[in-house]
């Protein structure tokens, strides 16, 4: 038997409502009162669907962060990558120091261009 998806599980909830809300009389008369379990069952699914609508908006809300985390990665790459140009422009290209730092762009950019550009 295969597993039920999200909306599966939601269709099965609303139709359990519908059916017992139809056959109220019948089932009242063999013994069994639905009114509390319909109630329950629509109380649930509201809540089902708050959380669900709560899910969507922290999803949308990371996907939100992490565009900003990534921008704001990418300015400051930047920004250190140009000022070991800076570096370069003040100490000459073949100064120790800005060897060092052109290394240690080069060994953590990896892939990367010294531009930024990704």
């Amino acid at each position: 038997m295969a597993k039920m998806n999200e909306s599966g599980k939601r269709d099965f909830v609303k139709q359990m409502i519908n059916i017992l809300q139809q056959n109220t009389t019948l089932l009242t008369d063999a013994g069994f009162d639905p009114t509390g379990k319909v109630t329950q069952l629509q109380t649930e699914l509201t809540a089902a669907d708050d959380a669900e609508g709560r899910q969507t908006d922290a999803k949308a809300a990371a996907k939100i962060a992490t565009r900003e985390a990534t921008q704001t990665l990418k300015t400051a790459y930047e920004d250190g990558s140009a000022t070991v140009e800076i570096v370069a422009a003040y100490l000459g290209k073949d100064h120790p120091l800005v060897q060092e730092l052109r290394k240690l762009r080069k060994s953590n950019g990896k892939s990367e261009k010294p531009s930024g550009e990704a």
